[in-house]
């Protein structure tokens, strides 16, 4: 049986309100997975309880790429 994966919620909704640090831990993750002091913060932003499992989903860290190119 294939464990089920858990994404974070849109990241729409929580990237543009993470810390400065949160964004560059997240930049750094080429696994997806997320930090457990990153997963809190997300819960705090959105005000819902975030599986711990979850990972960023492959269009999660492209948007992530993309706005680490803007910064650039």
């Amino acid at each position: 049986m294939v464990p089920e994966i858990h994404l974070l919620p849109e990241v729409h909704k929580w990237w543009p309100h993470l810390s400065a640090r949160s964004k560059q831990r997240l930049e750094e993750q080429d696994d997806g997975v997320v930090p457990d002091d990153v997963r809190e913060e997300i819960e705090r932003i959105i005000g819902e309880a975030v599986d711990p499992s979850a990972q960023l989903s492959d269009g999660d860290r492209t948007f992530i790429r993309t706005r680490q190119e803007m910064v650039d």
